[in-house]
């Protein structure tokens, strides 16, 4: 019985929480409407510019990471590619099939197939 009471409870407590989160997202929500509503044409149109100008933002950072070779799966011959690569871009993932005294005396590589992320941010 006395289990069965606090689960009752926990249920409540839960549904209470849920509702009130619920409420927030609402009204938050409400007023992002009520703030579109209220706009004028101008504001709608420097919005709109604004939406255009970060797609046309992201798709020229598509297309220059396209032309770094994002996405490829490629094998690079040397130590000193590996390198050029490596410094071009922000992050890079490598996929070492096979020992080499680079991937084992620079990097650490140590077993036979390794897979590394080289980020810029770290």
């Amino acid at each position: 019985m006395e289990a069965d009471a606090s689960v009752d409870m926990f249920s409540k407590v839960l549904e209470h929480q849920l509702l009130q989160t619920t409420k927030l997202v609402e009204e938050h929500l409400d007023s992002e409407i009520q703030k579109l509503d209220q706009m004028d044409e101008d504001e709608l149109e420097r919005l709109k510019e604004k939406r255009l100008q970060a797609l046309r933002k992201a798709q020229q950072q598509k297309q220059e990471w396209l032309s770094k070779g994002h996405g490829e799966y490629r094998e690079i011959p040397s130590e000193r590619d590996f390198f050029q690569e490596v410094k071009e871009s922000e992050n890079v993932v490598c996929h070492f099939y096979r020992d080499s005294t680079f991937s084992i005396a620079y990097l650490g590589v140590r077993s036979f197939s390794s897979v590394m992320l080289f980020s810029s941010s770290s």
